[in-house]
């Protein structure tokens, strides 16, 4: 057998001289590629921890009608993760201390903070579900409608649409408010919940 290199292992041999360092380059960037995705999910991971921890010591003080580690959790959190859904949870927390105080603009402050910023459809519909109690509670009819009317999905959230009712007898047109509650009782609801808006319904026919 022939020692010598044939004209196609020349050819190979040439570009791999010319092309080593552009594929070593490759190499390295692509294993640090992989490990550097392995840390940025393992710093992730153990952010998620640590604000978890945070949170539920912020909770069993409230539990304890301690509130002063949940309002400092949700400054914190608010400034270096907002859409995070920690900062949702604590917000809710910080939203009904509010709310139960009668701070009503400070509790509204608050959810409207998590609508516009958390990274979870769900807690952005509690809080819509939550901001629209708080102006029907303060009797802003028009607001609330205006407010509820405007929110992505209101259609399919029964709670929304038993409060449109709710705005609708309150304002007597009682025909709006038949249709709204009859809305509601086709989404899908609790067996209690439609139990009241029927009761809502029989009421006004």
């Amino acid at each position: 057998m022939s020692s010598h290199y044939t004209e196609e292992e020349d050819k190979l041999i040439s570009w791999f001289k010319d092309n080593y360092k552009n594929i070593i380059f490759g190499l390295l960037f692509g294993t640090s590629l992989v490990f550097g995705f392995k840390y940025y999910n393992d710093l992730n991971a153990n952010k998620q921890y640590e604000m978890s921890l945070k949170y539920e010591e912020a909770i069993k003080d409230y539990q304890d009608k301690k509130y002063e580690k949940v309002m400092l959790l949700s400054e914190e959190y608010q400034a270096s993760n907002p859409s995070n859904i920690y900062t949702s949870m604590v917000n809710l927390y910080v939203a009904k201390i509010y709310h139960d105080e009668g701070k009503y603009l400070e509790s509204l402050n608050t959810l409207d903070f998590i609508i516009k910023n958390s990274s979870s459809k769900e807690m952005q519909m509690v809080a819509n579900v939550r901001y629209s109690r708080i102006l029907i509670l303060q009797k802003k009819y028009n607001e609330a409608e205006k407010f509820i009317t405007s929110t992505v999905n209101f259609s399919s959230n029964a709670l929304l649409i038993e409060m449109l009712g709710d705005i609708s007898y309150v304002k007597s047109d009682i025909n709006k408010a038949k249709r709204y509650y009859e809305s509601s009782l086709e989404l899908q609801i609790t067996p209690n919940n439609r139990k009241i808006i029927e009761n809502k319904l029989n009421s006004i026919q």
